[in-house]
């Protein structure tokens, strides 16, 4: 047997581990590479990592990074909790009440709070009441901006900022100014990245998969919509035992296929390409402060660009880095802010979280702890905002009712979109009460933040199977959350991007059914991103115009465009597993590295007749694209068969 090629994955978080799953399960890969993963961490997880909190007599598993997940957002980690070797893994539990409270400076007398559910609503038009700030108007003004998402891509407005919308709202508001400071802005903090908003940069399509009502089938199990700001948003998950159970189950899976290296508790401190050899060496200190390296034949970073640049920046690489990363990658900066060198490429934002049982980090004016969690403004007085300051805000989530567990009442966990320091007058947590706290980067969610440095980093990827004018052979590839999106999703898809790009690895999450094919088209879309395509947040709030209906028989009616993507699509369920695996990325297209197979798929269902071939010219094209239309020779038969099974 030939000697095996050296691969390195720098990061143990979700894309380093998804990585090594992917390489492991592959059958050619496997055997052509030999894998190493070194992780910083004293087990895999990264900012994914699952927290074991001893409290009241118990271990709570808090996660200090993702809550929850969703399978409208999250299709391709709900496709890979399908299968068997994950679903006797990972636990999942449903949460259809993602309560979410707002609190602010009271004004005089008035205290300024709300919540999107019944209990944080009531008695608003009280004398003192907690909740005036959700009076006549402003409920007024959230169903107005709700109704406006739902029908904002129909009327050409998907493209279009919020901050171009309400500079010369179409829709009438009653205060808009109030309702940006106390409504929007809260939200817009949570989703985009603590503390800070982005009207300016957020558009309709990035809300509208959050806080439409799409048509989904009941069958798919998909409530929506995911956020609202009057009601509990639906159709969330959460890992039972927390995040880190996924990502360690992808390490476990992957050792099953093949043997791999894992070094924990090390960090790498240095990575260089050799000009004259193309090889990669990799520095790290392990948890003793032992100084190792190694050489390899590729090296994948999967951790943020900020630490990409440290990482690369090294004597032994300064003409990479002077001819390459310094444009695409370029220097961090510190935790105050400054920049570590010029010029700083990626617009990543530090943070913090805190595991405590500091009750305080909620506001004096709303104790109650029904939400699930609160952001909170209170300590953060100012006037950039109506009556505080964004930047300094931070948001708690009440372990107890993320957990649904209530012996898990006062325990908490803070995130903070800023490093916060108490002696300049920052909220923090009682540090005797403090289990857990961690600084790191990070950056926003939104699919608008694909543009800029993400849309031109495959110039600075190790080349792959996709050719572009520029590139440079280091054998050095990027992936990750900064490639994609800050998810679990675009972690998972970033790393199957890579895998695909770098070593010829195909889609391995491929069931053909319309939920598997709405997986496949967000993998296409991040890979289009990594590997320059479409706008992914284009793609993903276009979709809902393209969705089919599911019934437990075949496909029935749906908008024709709906139907006719998923009748090419689909194929017998008789086809083997590995057949199906491997034909579903001939279907949908150009994201994933032609390949022929060994077996053409069987269609099922047709649209329109093509003209007649021979029985060995149709072979062949179904070996090229399984996306072709049969010959008339089978197309009786096959309509025949179809009407049968009604």
């Amino acid at each position: 047997m030939p000697t095996k090629k050296k691969v390195c994955i720098v990061g143990g978080g979700a894309t380093g581990v998804a990585l090594l799953w992917a390489l492991s399960r592959d059958p050619q890969a496997s055997q052509e590479w030999e894998i190493t993963l070194i992780h910083n961490q004293s087990t895999v997880g990264g900012h994914s990592l699952t927290c074991d909190v001893p409290w009241n007599g118990r271990s709570f598993p808090v996660d200090i990074g993702v809550q929850f997940i969703s399978p409208m957002l999250y299709p391709n980690v709900h496709e890979m909790l399908k299968r068997t070797e994950f679903s006797s893994r990972v636990a999942v539990d449903d949460y259809n009440q993602l309560k979410i409270a707002c609190a602010f400076p009271p004004e005089g007398s008035n205290q300024l709070n709300w919540g999107n559910f019944p209990g944080y609503q009531k008695n608003w038009n009280q004398p003192g009441s907690q909740f005036s700030l959700f009076n006549a108007d402003m409920q007024s003004d959230i169903g107005a901006f709700q109704a406006f998402i739902e029908v904002s891509l129909l009327i050409g407005w998907g493209n279009k900022t919020l901050q171009e919308y309400f500079d010369n709202p179409p829709t009438p508001y009653q205060n808009p100014s109030q309702f940006i400071n106390y409504i929007l802005a809260p939200y817009l903090s949570i989703i985009n990245g603590y503390g800070a908003s982005l009207l300016d940069q957020t558009t309709f399509i990035d809300l509208f998969p959050l806080f439409a009502k799409l048509p989904l089938p009941q069958s798919w199990g998909f409530p929506t919509p995911l956020g609202s700001f009057s009601n509990p948003g639906t159709g969330w998950q959460r890992f039972t035992n927390g995040a880190r159970s996924w990502v360690q189950a992808m390490s476990d899976v992957a050792q099953t296929y093949v043997p791999s290296t894992i070094v924990l508790n090390s960090n790498v401190t240095a990575v260089w390409t050799d000009q004259s050899t193309g090889q990669v060496t990799v520095q790290w200190t392990d948890q003793n402060n032992n100084q190792n390296s190694g050489t390899f034949d590729k090296v994948v970073l999967t951790t943020d660009m900020w630490t990409n640049s440290l990482i690369l920046n090294n004597s032994n690489n300064q003409y990479f880095w002077n001819n390459l990363y310094a444009k695409y990658v370029g220097y961090g900066q510190d935790e105050n802010g400054n920049p570590l060198g010029n010029p700083v490429v990626w617009p990543l934002m530090w943070g913090k979280c805190y595991i405590h049982s500091d009750s305080s980090m909620l506001s004096p004016d709303l104790m109650e702890q029904e939400e699930t969690l609160q952001f909170n403004a209170y300590y953060a007085q100012g006037t950039a905002n109506g009556n505080y300051d964004l930047t300094k805000t931070f948001t708690t989530y009440i372990q107890k009712n993320v957990l649904n567990d209530p012996d898990a009442d006062g325990l908490y966990l803070t995130m903070y979109g800023y490093i916060p320091n108490a002696a300049n007058g920052d909220k923090v947590p009682d540090p005797t009460k403090v289990f857990f706290q961690e600084p790191w980067t990070h950056g926003k969610w939104t699919p608008s933040f694909m543009s800029g440095p993400k849309a031109q980093l495959y110039l600075a990827q190790g080349l792959g199977n996709i050719s572009y004018s520029g590139q440079m052979n280091t054998n050095i590839y990027f992936a990750g959350n900064n490639t994609t999106a800050d998810s679990e999703e675009g972690a998972l898809d970033s790393a199957l991007a890579i895998a695909n790009y770098a070593f010829g690895v195909e889609y391995p999450l491929a069931e053909f059914e319309a939920e598997s094919l709405f997986a496949y088209f967000m993998y296409t879309v991040y890979h289009n991103v990594m590997f320059p395509k479409q706008n992914a947040g284009h793609a993903i709030a276009s979709l809902y115009q393209m969705l089919p209906e599911k019934k437990q028989v075949g496909v029935t009616a749906s908008p024709p465009t709906a139907r006719t993507q998923v009748k090419r699509a689909t194929v017998s369920k008789k086809t083997s597993t590995a057949t199906r695996k491997k034909t579903v990325t001939k279907k949908a297209a150009s994201a994933s590295r032609p390949k022929k197979t060994k077996r053409a798929a069987t269609k099922k269902t047709v649209r329109k007749p093509a003209s007649r071939k021979s029985a060995s010219t149709t072979k062949k094209t179904a070996k090229k694209t399984t996306l072709r239309k049969p010959a008339k020779a089978t197309r009786k038969k096959v309509v025949a068969k179809k009407a049968k099974k009604r």
